[in-house]
Formats: C-alpha cells, structure tokens, sequence
C-alpha cells in the first residue's frame, strides 16, 4: 500500500531554523569554525532544521538510478529524515519518517535497492521498511511520510546490515537469537520474510558481503564479519541460511569493545574500531588492520594509531581511503597504501569544542556518493562535505595524453575528442579546487562540454574512469571573458 503524505503538523520539523547554505572552503588549516585539512564545507543543517528529536546517529544515502539525484538518509533520535543533496549548495530536506514505536538515542539505516531498512534500539519497533521513490515528487516543505512495510520479527535492533548483491538483511544486536545474526530476506521488500539466524555471540555490527578475496574455499559465498563487542571479531559463513556457522573468532591484545570495521574492496583487509579502548586503554585513537587472505587463520597485522585522543566509531572504504568518524575529532581520512597499512590524508572536525574522549560530536558517514559529497551525521545535526581536492587531483597536472581541446581558450562551450569511455569528467581551477564535474559519461568523443558556470581564469580538464578513479587525460583550458 503506498504511504499517504501529510503536511507536518509540528513546528519543530519546518525548515526554519538556519542552515549553511554556500560553499566554505577549507583555508588556512578552518573552514568557518572547523578545523579541517583538504575538506570543504557544503552544508551544515543544526538538528534542529532536519526534524529536531534529542539527537542525530547514524546516516546512509540514496541515489536515484534514474535521474541520478541523491539523497541523504539522517537517522535521529525520534524518526528519520530524507534530504536532498543533488546540489550540495542547495540541499533540500523534504520528508520525515517518524520513529515507529519510542524515540531512541539509536537508529541505523541501510539501502538495497530504492528501498531502505531502519531500525532502532526502541522497543517494539521492528525493521521500517521504505520505498524511496515515492519522495522523487516532493517539494517546497518537508512531508511525513509512512512506512511502506514493516518487519516484525524482533522488537529493537541495535543495527542493521545489508548485503545488495543478494537481497537480505541482518538485523543485529535484537532481542531474538540472543543478540545474534537476524537474517531477513528483502527480496520482495514489501513482504519480509526470516531467512536464518545465528546466535553463537551477541553482534554490535556486521558486514555481509560476497567473499572475492584471496582465499579461494569461501570465494563467492557470503560471509559476514562480525563485530561483537567484548566478545572481540568473528567471521560466519551465511552461504546457506538454514546452516549459519562460525569460521573463526578472533581477539586482540587490550581489546575493549570491538565496535565496528569494514573490508578493503579487495578483500585483502578487515579495518575495525574499538570504542573503548581510548577510554581505558589510554591510547589515541586506533584502527586496527587484520589480514583476511586466510579466513580460517585471519591475522592482526597491527594498528594506526593517531595523534589524537577521540573515541572512534563508525569506518567506511572507498576508492583507496577510509572514512572514519571518530567521535569529537570528526570525520578523518585515510589513504590506503599498498600494503594496507593506512596514513593521514585530511579530516574535517565537525565538533569543534574540543577533541577528547567522550560520546560527542560525529556518529557516522557515507562516502559513497557518486557527486563526491560526503554524508557525515553528529549528535548535532547533519554536515555535506567535499574533498578540496578531489581523487585524480594530482595525477591530473602531471603530463598525459591530452583531449584536443577546441576552441582553447573558450567561452562558453568546449568540444572534447580522444576514445575515452564510462569515465567522469572533472575541471579542477590552479588551486586543484574542483569547479565542475560531469559524471558517468558513455563516451567523451565529440562532446562539447558547457563551461558556462566557470568564471574567467585558467582550468585543468581530466578525464577519469568511473570505475577505477585512474585519470586517463587532461589537459589546461582557458576560460575567455565573455
């Protein structure tokens, strides 16, 4: 049955509170209040501007595959809210999907597909489930809206996974299968269904996928990482669901709370958090490496530890960095070496009181947008980011094959040749400040680029494969005055 839209009734949840709305560059080590290195602010909306509630937690994000719009999916502490980010400098929030049960400090959300999956640690409020196009119509004022479906199968969750290659989800941390693996299948989300479960450790987070790493007995199965608290890691096979068993548990010297981890995307290795560890340990904040060529022998490699004192929480992968929101020093980015070990790459600190260790400040992120807009949730409300320099920036000035620019300089139109397919492409002005992407072209050969929103000035044009983030070629414009 498709959701009926109502006007919100409560003042709290119009927009009227005040929201950064312009571009602040990230410039001499702040951008506004925040301190920052390489990451520029897009949007900030206070809490209060994106549905109110006693807090923020966690976040995900949607992209329409048709249009390509996107969508941020902020998790509060009395619902859900649904904002529009498709213009980063012109972010909408347009609906509300209020909580289904008791407002909860947590609410977690995944997506597969157009629909997404929410739950939270309220009693009795089982897994909401969303279908997300039906907000592609709204505008002007935020809209409540209702669940399409509902899972109840469990009461509170602390969390949710899901793996999109094959349409389940595992809730984790419910009141069934002691804590365990809740697993649901979504194939037809408007009709839920328990596929399995495993209830051999209560689970604080969990990450499914299908194995493509090197250890070719579990290659193509799906296997779930499991983050289990004081109980440490273990890694469970889920291949098949009436048949879910343990692989290995694995532990860790001075191992507090083992809170939450994700994979490289070649499997190679596992980064994981412990949310106590800074707490009672004393040290700064970590992220621990595990090598998982082997799954039945995993192997702690070792760990990242930084400079600073936050408690970490929440760490993502993408392209060859890691996304971390690490509490009160906000959100920290890693590059990803080729031996999986990690450095510093830049940060961005959302909570800029100060950087200790307390449950303040970020709760999470999502990188995964293909604009480059990065997603980060705090206790506070809801931050849209960017890198400043984008991934490709530097390979982008050094010397490759060029696009055959014409006419170069230009004014308000740019025709592109060279047999580049399923690339992005990216015009970045001297500084390496990105000032115009177009994502996903099928093919560049005989494009005329509109360059109409860039100001007179010097640029440099790349070309960047989709899929590998590689730069394949660029070449300097000049933008004409007009």
């Amino acid at each position: 049955m498709k959701n009926i839209f109502t006007l919100l009734a409560i003042a709290s949840l119009v927009a009227s509170s005040s929201f950064t709305q312009a571009q602040t560059i990230c410039e001499e080590g702040f951008a506004d209040i925040y301190a920052c290195d390489g990451y520029d602010l897009y949007t900030h909306f206070p809490l209060s501007a994106v549905g109110g509630g006693d807090n923020g937690n966690d976040c995900w994000g949607w992209v329409d595959a048709d249009s390509g719009r996107e969508f941020v999916l902020f998790g509060r502490s009395n619902g859900m809210s649904v904002v529009e980010i498709t213009d980063p400098l012109s972010p909408s929030f347009i609906a509300n999907l209020p909580t289904a049960s008791y407002p909860s400090l947590w609410r977690d959300i995944k997506v597969i597909g157009d629909y997404a999956y929410i739950v939270s640690e309220a009693g009795q409020h089982g897994m909401q489930i969303l279908d997300l196009t039906q907000v592609l119509d709204l505008s002007g004022f935020p809209f409540n809206i209702t669940a399409t479906s509902t899972y109840l199968g469990f009461g509170n969750a602390h969390n949710v996974a899901a793996n999109t290659e094959t349409n389940y989800v595992y809730a984790v941390g419910t009141d069934t299968f002691g804590g365990g693996l809740h697993i649901v299948d979504v194939s037809n989300p408007e009709e839920p269904v328990l596929a399995g479960s495993y209830d051999g450790s209560y689970s604080h987070d969990v990450q499914p996928v299908i194995y493509n790493g090197m250890d070719e007995d579990y290659q193509g199965q799906e296997i779930v990482f499991c983050f289990n608290g004081q109980s440490g890691i273990a890694i469970v096979n889920a291949e098949d669901k009436s048949d879910v068993y343990l692989i290995k548990e694995i532990s860790y010297e001075n191992g507090f709370y083992t809170h939450q981890g994700w994979l490289s995307e070649d499997h190679h290795m596992l980064y994981f958090n412990d949310e106590l560890d800074e707490v009672y340990n004393g040290n700064n904040t970590r992220t621990y490496m595990m090598n998982v060529d082997d799954l039945d022998n995993p192997v702690i490699v070792g760990f990242y530890e930084s400079d600073n004192p936050a408690i970490d929480h929440n760490l993502y992968t993408h392209n060859g960095r890691l996304y971390a929101s690490n509490y009160s020093s906000g959100l920290r980015v890693s590059t990803i070496l080729e031996d999986g070990s990690i450095e510093p790459q830049g940060y961005f600190d959302t909570y800029p009181i100060n950087d200790s260790t307390e449950f303040n400040g970020t709760w999470s992120n999502y990188p995964y947008f293909p604009s480059g807009s990065i997603a980060v949730s705090n206790f506070d409300g809801l931050f849209i980011l960017r890198a400043s320099n984008t991934t490709g920036v530097e390979e982008a000035l050094i010397e490759l094959p060029s696009l055959g620019l014409t006419p170069n300089p230009a004014s308000s139109s740019v025709l592109l040749s060279g047999a580049f397919t399923n690339c992005d492409i990216v015009v970045y002005d001297l500084s390496g400040r990105e000032s115009l992407r177009v994502n996903t072209v099928p093919a560049v050969n005989g494009l005329n680029l509109d360059i109409n929103s860039l100001t007179e000035g010097a640029y440099v044009i790349s070309i960047i494969n989709t899929d590998t983030g590689i730069v394949k070629a660029t070449e300097k414009l000049v933008v004409s005055p007009r």
